[in-house]
């Protein structure tokens, strides 16, 4: 793919400004003024789906806000400064206080961010159909089914976010906009019934599961799609796919990230069953060769510094930016967001999980002394490149193969979750543990914030079942009001 023109597609978006009351609509006329000019080749429309995922990966959704800033601040994940420091924005997140000028524009820029990337979706959405000849390859399929299935879970997303709590919403609840359509009309991007957004998202993945089911993933090994197209290292004798566009699918909205979603769909609104038939998807996926198509993260892997777990990724966005977002985040000791040895051992429960995979040989987290500092610093290091202390990974997941493990634990399958303790070499004594609802929640709880600190699924697992106490890492009392994120002003002139 030719990033470079890739990039100049992103400029109708990314070179937005968030000035005025109407940044909604600031993107409509120059995608108009482009659209004939994209949508004239298979290629526009593949480099406009491209741009999609390069926005994610941007700081202000995946590359930074929606993973390791916003959610996990707001798990109480990082240490938390007084509101007199000059880290003053995570004392406002952690304590749910967004009237403040960052915290107002954090909140701004996510909501924005987001809905420009599903505005720029349905422009694809709405042209594809007519262009349908201009397609090689099962091309018209993918993209298609990559799109509806990307607008179902940016908005799964959005929703989980600003939308009521799963376990007390009401069906004619007032939840988000769910836009399927390029508008300049404010009236479309008002916020709709709780029940409207869930069937339209459910309606989008079930489209784009009808679509997928020749997703190139399906046919060929990851080993495969994620080798260059000369295939060096791979033996060139096996089969693989003759269009560049089909490799890389962990990096793309593919069949297995679709299943992912809709347990994560399933499951936050209780339904228990259909999560668990989802989630099992994806964990007994194999290649042709009948090995597994994921597996969790090894001993080998995390010695190796792979903390992101890359054999898990279902699904996964790829940041060029990466080092330069992440260094004031996790590199830099004086700016770095960063959690106590004590909170953090209590957390992993040190002195039990004495083997554990991640936490050991300070593999995730290293206490080390810093030049000119006066005293050591706890750095986090799920995102450094192996072997660096300044460099970061740039890869960043979304779903990873531990959350179904969770999935099915949670839904039924407790005997599942063996499994997954072994990889991660916990102590067998919590195997005989999971003998209740009780103690299977008490148990995720813990495994929510050990697998996934520094990606932001916590936050969700504690909003989705109402967690108006936190423990962790000191007790906090989270009224129901604040896991409803406030609609940031763009949106207030709507609504």
């Amino acid at each position: 793919m030719k990033i470079k023109k890739i990039y100049l597609y992103l400029s109708v978006a990314v070179a937005l400004t968030f000035t005025s009351c109407n940044e909604w609509l600031d993107i409509q006329p120059e995608l108009e003024m482009r659209q004939t000019t994209m949508f004239e080749s298979e290629q526009g429309f593949k480099d406009v789906l491209t741009g999609a995922y390069i926005r994610m990966a941007t700081p202000e959704l995946y590359g930074l806000n929606t993973t390791m800033k916003l959610p996990e601040m707001m798990a109480q994940h990082w240490t938390i400064p007084s509101a007199n420091s000059t880290q003053a924005e995570i004392y406002h997140i952690s304590n749910f206080d967004f009237t403040q000028t960052s915290t107002k524009k954090l909140l701004e820029d996510v909501w924005l961010q987001y809905y420009q990337t599903i505005i720029n979706i349905n422009s694809l959405l709405e042209n594809i159909d007519a262009k349908k000849d201009l397609f090689t390859n099962g091309n018209y399929e993918l993209i298609k089914g990559e799109a509806l299935g990307l607008r179902a879970f940016l908005h799964l997303e959005i929703l989980r976010y600003w939308g009521p709590l799963p376990s007390k919403a009401k069906s004619s609840d007032k939840a988000i906009p769910y836009v399927k359509i390029v508008t300049k009309n404010p009236q479309e991007l008002l916020a709709v019934s709780y029940q409207e957004v869930l069937d339209n998202i459910l309606m989008d993945l079930n489209n784009a599961e009808e679509l997928l089911v020749d997703d190139p993933i399906l046919t060929y090994s990851n080993t495969i799609l994620n080798s260059p197209d000369d295939l060096q290292g791979v033996n060139q004798d096996l089969p693989h796919p003759a269009d560049e566009y089909h490799y890389f699918r962990q990096s793309r909205f593919n069949y297995y990230a679709l299943k992912a979603t809709k347990a994560r769909y399933y499951l936050w609104i209780g339904k228990t069953s259909d999560a668990l038939e989802n989630a099992l998807v994806v964990i007994d996926a194999l290649d042709s060769d009948e090995k597994s198509k994921f597996t969790l993260g090894s001993d080998a892997d995390a010695n190796n510094g792979q903390m992101t777990f890359p054999a898990e990724h279902i699904f996964a966005v790829s940041s060029t930016l990466a080092t330069q977002t992440l260094t004031p985040v996790f590199f830099n000791y004086s700016t770095a967001y960063t959690q106590t040895v004590a909170y953090l051992d209590e957390a992993f429960e040190a002195s039990l999980h004495t083997s554990d995979i991640r936490y050991r040989n300070s593999r995730l987290w290293e206490n080390r002394i810093v030049p000119l500092a006066s005293s050591a610093f706890n750095f986090f290091k799920k995102y450094n490149e192996t072997g660096s202390t300044v460099t970061a990974v740039t890869d960043i997941p979304l779903i990873r193969l531990a959350e179904m493990y969770f999935i099915v634990t949670e839904c039924g399958r407790d005997d599942l979750f063996k499994v997954y303790r072994m990889a991660r070499v916990l102590d067998a004594s919590i195997d005989g543990t999971l003998t209740t609802p009780a103690a299977i929640k008490s148990r995720l709880e813990k495994e929510y914030r050990k697998e996934f600190y520094g990606e932001g699924q916590m936050f969700f697992f504690y909003k989705r079942l109402t967690y108006n106490s936190l423990t962790w890492p000191v007790t906090k009392e989270v009224p129901d009001a604040s896991y409803k994120l406030p609609f940031p002003e763009s949106q207030m002139s709507f609504e």
